[in-house]
C-alpha cells in the first residue's frame, strides 16, 4: 500500500513539475503583465462585492477589511487580490483568487495551515521560527520559484510582529498532497503545515502560475491580538 502511495504521488509531482526554462517563463510573464486601472477604482466596495459574487464566500467584513489594507499598499500589483479566510475550518475551501480587473472570483479552492496553528481550524498564530503555525495580516507575493515542495511562490510579510519573519521562516504559498480533497474526504480535515498556506498539489498549475509578483495577500483570523496591533487594517 506504501509503495502504491509512493507511486501516486510520484506521479503528482511530476505531473505540476516545470522546467528550468517554463520556471523562467512563467517569471518573465508575471513580471511583464500589464497594470491597469482595476474595477476597485471604479465601482463602490459593495457593488464589487456583488459584481464578483462574493456574497455566499467571503464575509463583508472581511472583504472590506482586505481591500481597506491593500489600498494602504504601495509597490503592489492591482490585477489580483487573495484572500485566505482561516475562521473557517480546513474542510470548507477558503482560498480565493480574486480578478480586480474584471470584478470576479477567479478561483475558489482548499488550503491548509500551520500545524501548531489547530487541528481543524487555526485559532492560534505567530510569526516566530520554528513555531509551525500560522501568520496573519497582509503579504505580497514575491518570486515564483521551484523548491522542496515544488512549484511556489515565496511571501514578504508586510506587519512588523505580526508577519514580517515570513522570508526568515520560509513561510510560502505552495501545493501539498494533504490539502487535496481526497485526504479532506479520508480524514475529515486537511493535513497541515509548517506554517505555510498550502492548496491542493493538483491546483498548482492553474492556480499559482496566475499569480503576479506583488499581489497582495490578505490571511485573517479570529485573534483578537492582531486587530489591536495591525496598522493596515485600521
Amino acid at each position: 500500500m506504501k509503495k502504491i502511495l509512493f507511486m501516486l504521488s510520484f506521479l503528482v509531482i511530476s505531473f505540476i513539475s516545470f522546467s528550468q526554462e517554463e520556471m523562467e517563463k512563467i517569471n518573465q510573464e508575471v513580471e511583464n503583465i500589464k497594470i491597469e486601472k482595476n474595477l476597485l477604482d471604479k465601482i463602490s466596495l459593495k457593488e464589487f462585492y456583488k459584481k464578483s459574487k462574493l456574497t455566499e464566500k467571503i464575509d463583508f467584513k472581511i472583504f472590506k477589511m482586505a481591500v481597506g489594507g491593500y489600498n494602504k499598499i504601495k509597490n503592489k500589483d492591482k490585477n489580483y487580490l487573495i484572500i485566505i479566510d482561516f475562521s473557517k475550518k480546513s474542510s470548507e475551501k477558503r482560498f480565493y483568487l480574486i480578478n480586480l480587473l474584471k470584478g470576479e472570483m477567479e478561483a475558489e479552492t482548499y488550503v491548509a495551515h500551520g500545524k501548531n496553528s489547530g487541528v481543524e481550524k487555526a485559532i492560534s498564530f505567530s510569526d516566530q521560527p520554528n513555531s509551525y503555525k500560522s501568520s496573519m495580516g497582509f503579504f505580497l507575493t514575491r518570486n515564483h520559484y521551484r523548491g522542496k515542495y515544488g512549484y511556489s511562490i515565496r511571501l514578504k510579510g508586510l506587519e512588523k510582529e505580526i508577519n514580517s519573519n515570513a522570508f526568515l521562516r520560509g513561510v510560502v504559498l505552495h501545493g501539498a498532497l494533504e490539502s487535496e480533497e481526497s485526504y479532506l474526504n479520508q480524514y475529515g480535515f486537511l493535513g497541515r503545515t509548517e506554517g505555510c498556506p498550502a492548496i491542493p498539489l493538483s491546483s498548482v498549475k492553474n492556480i499559482l502560475t496566475r499569480i503576479p509578483k506583488n499581489t497582495v495577500l490578505f490571511i485573517y483570523g479570529e485573534d483578537e491580538k492582531y486587530f489591536e496591533k495591525s496598522l493596515l487594517i485600521k
